[in-house]
């Protein structure tokens, strides 16, 4: 049941969103995610769980990640990588079949919107092929020297 906001009314749990991801070119989720990280930092910082240069970092493991947003393992680990290009995340690994330690970085207001060169970034930006000629509209390309089992080639991360 939905109840509505009165002068004293006590806020519900809630996560701080940093103005600078609204104009961040990054997907939804990677905000979503960065917003998620941050609270686990916050929560790193107040038990103080800090590496030998005072830096807080946390472990959160990506299975975990995943059940928390009821996102794929897939998804985060995209979501990651958007937020480690466009340097608002650092992993350091911590061996072998054990979790990252990751450490939350901040961004000025005008970070992610263009690169050195002035240029708007590459982030979040989907690549529309445009072959030209009388090629198929087709993204999946047949191999004439192929296995037969396998007519056609595909990206990683599209499903056939």
């Amino acid at each position: 049941m939905s109840k509505y906001m009165y002068e004293h009314t006590k806020m519900p749990p809630y996560l701080p969103m940093p103005r600078f991801l609204l104009n961040c070119p990054i997907s939804n989720t990677a905000k979503m995610l960065y917003i998620r990280l941050l609270g686990k930092a916050q929560l790193s910082q107040k038990n103080r769980w800090l590496d030998g240069q005072g830096r807080v970092y946390f472990i959160y493991p990506i299975h975990q990640m995943a059940a928390d947003m009821n996102k794929s393992e897939t998804t985060i680990k995209d979501a990651m990588k958007e937020l480690v290009k466009v340097q608002l995340l650092e992993k350091i690994s911590e061996g072998r079949g054990r979790p990252n330690r990751l450490y939350i970085l901040f961004s000025d207001e005008e970070h992610g919107q263009k690169s050195a060169d002035g240029n708007p970034t590459e982030v979040g930006k989907k690549n529309v092929g445009n072959y030209g000629g009388n090629q198929s509209p087709s993204k999946y390309i047949s191999k004439k020297n192929s296995n037969p089992l396998r007519d056609y080639d595909y990206d990683e991360k599209e499903s056939f």
